[in-house]
């Protein structure tokens, strides 16, 4: 059970003002996710380490809503990176790294300010049965969130959410460069949901200006998933368009990623796995030859419906030039190298 602190002192102090207090809600939450992980790259030699967040990213956050009466409200939200492993939080340095929003919601839908999630990255983790994180998210075999650190998240945003008509509703956001002299780091994006019952659909395209030469990542994606009881199917296309370069320390071109997965029930527990196949495209003949498969397989052994025990199991085979790799193995794979990885960890949440 989440901890609700309605009366305490502290946090009214930061987060109200005693009369508007008494009309609010705030709770305090988190995440602590560590793992042993073993990687063995081709012919390099293999590694064991301890990392964070395999089946749940590392958080720790406070959320609260105020109710301002006439079905209007206002609210907060402000989490960060948790690295149970060093005891650190976001490598980028950012307190809330992961959201850090205010939001005023009503009939008409919902106005949220501030750092968060871009709808155009979204796929990827609501569709994806790992999440993103740990051996087996899709992002481990793409060049995309090395080469942009604001790939997921976005500063200064400002979004609109519709309210959902029939389960379809639309997310729209907007991140100005606050430059006058270069629009490097604007970013635009648009989402449309239809949640209804088993099914979930998803649609989202959004450009983010990458350098001062006006090159601008374009991401498109479509999602489908369906719950069947026994199972629930997932997938999603992802197309990633940036002109060949090299961006930082990565070069990169576009990509497309499709993803199939699923996750099973099994009593309290779970399985699941996903097949991520990428495709290197837009640059010359080598990089557009570097593609790469990716299998991976988990369980997931609920031990309360707070703690889980997990296991994860994935395989990288490079073709052409790439050289993908888990995280956590030996540097130096080599062109059209294997990796291969498992982990064992314990989420906790609060």
């Amino acid at each position: 059970m989440k901890p609700h602190y309605t009366a305490a002192a502290a946090l009214a102090a930061v987060f109200a003002s005693t009369g508007a207090f008494a009309q609010s809600s705030v709770t305090m939450f988190g995440i602590v996710d560590v793992n042993t992980r073993y990687v063995k790259n081709s012919d390099l030699p293999s590694n064991l380490t301890m990392n964070n967040s395999g089946l749940s990213s590392g958080r720790l956050g406070f959320r609260g809503v105020e109710d301002l009466g006439g079905g209007l409200k206002a609210g907060f939200w402000l989490e960060s990176d948790v690295n149970a492993d060093t005891g650190s939080i976001s490598a980028t340095g950012k307190m809330f790294q992961r959201r850090s929003t205010v939001s005023l919601m009503g009939n008409f839908g919902e106005i949220r300010l501030g750092r968060d999630f871009s709808p155009a990255s979204q796929h990827t983790t609501k569709f994806d049965p790992f999440g993103v994180i740990g051996l087996a998210g899709s992002s481990v075999s793409s060049r995309m969130p090395g080469a942009f650190a604001s790939y997921y998240r976005h500063d200064n945003a400002m979004q609109y959410f519709t309210p959902t008509f029939g389960g379809a509703q639309l997310e729209v956001m907007y991140a100005p460069d606050e430059s006058v002299t270069s629009n490097t780091g604007r970013h635009m994006a648009t989402r449309l949901v239809y949640d209804n019952g088993p099914l979930s659909l998803s649609a989202s395209y959004g450009t983010t200006n990458v350098n001062a030469a006006g090159s601008k990542l374009k991401q498109m994606g479509l999602a489908a998933a369906y719950d069947f009881g026994f199972v629930r199917l997932m997938g999603f296309f992802q197309r990633d368009d940036v002109p060949f370069g090299t961006y930082g320390a990565v070069t990169a071109g576009a990509e497309d990623r499709i993803l199939l997965g699923f996750t099973a029930p099994i009593g309290r527990h779970q399985l699941r796995g996903s097949y991520v196949r990428t495709n290197s495209r837009g640059g010359n003949a080598a990089f557009n030859g570097s593609d790469a498969d990716k299998y991976s397989i988990g369980y997931v052994h609920n031990l309360s419906n707070r703690t889980a025990l997990y296991t994860t199991g994935s395989y990288i085979a490079n073709k052409g030039n790439a050289n993908f790799s888990l995280a956590g193995g030996a540097a130096g794979l080599a062109a059209g190298g294997k990796s291969i990885g498992a982990e064992f960890g314990i989420r906790h949440a609060f």
